[in-house]
């Protein structure tokens, strides 16, 4: 019953029957997680409440009214529910004196508790959730300080769905309408809602036709009783002309079949678009065919007879879940497809590549995508069962293979997943039953060649700019790409062939030249790209004066190779004493006569570079 809407344990706790039980002096025993609680008389004796179960109203396929009365005596009735379920659960309930519904479900009832001193009063509860066409067995249940009264548990069965279940006519012969489903006794009626393409009409339960075609009906069943009124869904029904419109399988081929054996007689009918086998003239003499995405032999074409063509003389060749197609050839009707039939091997013969290995590899020595030979009768059945299903295969070849070449067939066929071709040119590879002798099979495995010397040519950059890397070296058509490998010091990240890097360091990548048809793959030595800060002078920190010799500080980035440092006005000259990059240290002497004023010192590099600073002189 989990079902069903509001399902909830019963309010009294454990600990508050024990107290009412022992209180109460109730004879039954109470045994729950272990604990035996034993009294004298039953738990509900000194209730002073009535309660009376009344039969279900208002019943649909899903949800009904629970029903019943309550009176209560000098005590309050402080709860009032149903209980719902199965006869066994429901009298369980009562029996046990315990509003618990262990194993259905509780359903609140309206009013759910009543003033001391009330008589008979209704109550009902709505039950939600039902499983169509199923009995439940309910009963109404009340609780007052001296303990619980119950009713009589009564049973109801939820209604089914209303179902219309003529659906099929032949234009010119009225439909006499059927349904099936709904509940109680009430007068069913049927009803047109769409007229469709067959123009129907209803008198008296029997729908007619206008035409060829299709129309909607629907089927109501009246309340009555306990029971709602209920109504079906639109439902098509088609009227079929005595013309035929397809072919369709009256008797199907078998489930299985042995390869290149007869099938049992099987038969094909002209049939109208209601499925009805036409035998009128002159449709019922029409000629059916075969077809199959297996090979069939044997009879596939055959000339009705009263409608119905008789196929005796088939034979499928090869292939696996096969399905025949019946075409009329002589007229345009719908065709039909037959159940499967599983085709098994006749004897083995030969062994075949079922997933062939791949064409090329690029490197030698790699492991080969896993392929699979199969043990096949004649007609390249593969010996699924029986004898050839578990033969060993070997694969053997004048080129140098490793790993593993040696597999038993499962069910006919044997993979191969850790074979390797130790060597680079066209390789043959032929797969040989070792278990019997058979028809062994080949096929050639092209292995690529070594390029030439792969380097990347590109090892330095600035922080802060991207560097586009490039290589020199490699054979072949295939694409260069490039992975950072361990060592790298500058917060590197590489994009494609674009490398940045964070912060001044080395960054160590690697280049690959992928395989092509005659190359095998091949990598760069690891490379160390070295990343400086970009050349630059920011300030001067420290002061000069006329006439004296100072030490000053030039701040910036990417000092290197023993920068020289000359002044923008005579009589100034300039010396690096220590260079940490980022600093450099220089002795500045100052000649008597020299103009005081902003000035300008020039670092050049060794590479030529240039950058220039403005100073203070006093």
């Amino acid at each position: 019953m989990t079902n069903l809407v509001n399902p909830q344990v019963g309010r009294r706790s454990l600990r508050s029957m024990a107290k009412s039980i022992v209180a109460l002096g109730a004879t039954t025993a109470l045994m729950v997680a272990g604990v035996a609680l034993v009294g004298v008389l039953p738990a509900s004796a000194a209730t002073t409440s009535t309660a009376t179960t009344s039969a279900a109203s208002a019943i649909a396929t899903a949800t009904a009214t629970l029903n019943g009365s309550v009176a209560s005596g000098a005590n309050p009735v402080t709860l009032i529910q149903f209980c719902i379920g199965s006869q066994a659960v429901v009298q369980a309930d009562v029996t046990n004196h315990v509003v618990t519904c262990s194993g259905g479900a509780i359903v609140p009832a309206t009013p759910n508790s009543l003033n001391a001193n009330v008589t008979a009063t209704s109550v009902a509860g709505s039950a939600t959730g039902l499983t169509p066409g199923t009995t439940y067995w309910f009963n109404v249940e009340a609780t007052d300080s001296g303990g619980n009264a119950y009713g009589t548990a009564l049973s109801f069965t939820a209604a089914t769905a209303l179902t219309l279940t003529s659906v099929n006519g032949s234009y010119g012969t009225g439909l006499t309408l059927t349904s099936s489903g709904g509940g109680g006794a009430g007068a069913v009626t049927y009803a047109v809602t769409t007229a469709g393409t067959a123009g129907c009409s209803i008198t008296s339960g029997v729908l007619s036709a206008t035409s060829t075609g299709t129309c909607t009906v629907t089927v109501s069943q009246a309340a009555a009783g306990a029971y709602l009124s209920s109504t079906s869904s639109p439902t098509v029904v088609t009227f079929a002309s005595t013309v035929p419109t397809q072919v369709g399988f009256t008797n199907e081929p078998p489930a299985t079949a042995s390869a290149g054996t007869v099938l049992p007689t099987f038969t094909v009918s002209v049939e109208e678009s209601n499925g009805a086998v036409d035998v009128t003239t002159p449709y019922s003499t029409d000629v059916i065919s075969l077809v199959s995405a297996c090979t069939l032999t044997g009879t596939t074409s055959v000339q009705a007879i009263g409608g119905v063509a008789t196929f005796t003389a088939v034979t499928i060749k090869s292939g696996t879940n096969c399905q025949l197609v019946a075409t009329d050839t002589t007229r345009t009707l719908a065709t039909a497809t037959s159940t499967v039939v599983t085709l098994t091997a006749g004897a083995a013969t030969q062994v075949v590549f079922r997933t062939a290995p791949p064409t090329s590899e690029s490197t030698a020595g790699t492991t080969l995508t896993a392929f699979q030979v199969a043990v096949e009768d004649a007609n390249g059945n593969v010996e699924t069962t029986g004898i050839g299903s578990a033969d060993a295969i070997t694969i053997t070849s004048p080129c140098t293979l490793g790993g593993t070449s040696t597999a038993t067939a499962i069910a006919g066929v044997a993979t191969f997943s850790a074979l390797n071709i130790g060597v680079t040119g066209a390789c043959v590879l032929t797969a040989t039953d070792s278990t019997r002798t058979l028809v062994a099979a080949t096929h050639t495995t092209n292995v690529g060649a070594t390029q030439t010397a792969l380097t990347i040519g590109t090892v330095k950059g600035n922080v802060g700019t991207s560097l586009t890397l490039s290589t020199a070296g490699g054979s072949g058509t295939g694409a260069v790409t490039y992975t950072l490998a361990a060592g790298s010091s500058a917060g590197c990240v590489l994009t494609g062939n674009s490398l940045h890097a964070a912060r001044a360091g080395t960054c160590v990548v690697t280049a690959t030249k992928a395989g092509d048809t005659t190359y095998i793959a091949t990598n760069s030595a690891a490379t160390t790209v070295t990343f400086i800060l970009p050349y630059k002078i920011s300030r001067v920190v420290g002061a000069l004066f006329v006439a004296q010799t100072r030490t000053v500080t030039l701040v910036g980035s990417g000092f290197y190779g023993a920068p020289r440092v000359i002044s923008n006005v005579p009589g100034v000259t300039a010396r690096v004493i220590h260079d940490t990059g980022a600093h450099l240290v220089v002795r500045v002497s100052v000649r008597s006569g020299v103009r005081v004023g902003i000035h300008s010192f020039t670092v050049i590099l060794a590479n030529g570079k240039r950058a220039a600073v403005r100073y203070n002189l006093r």
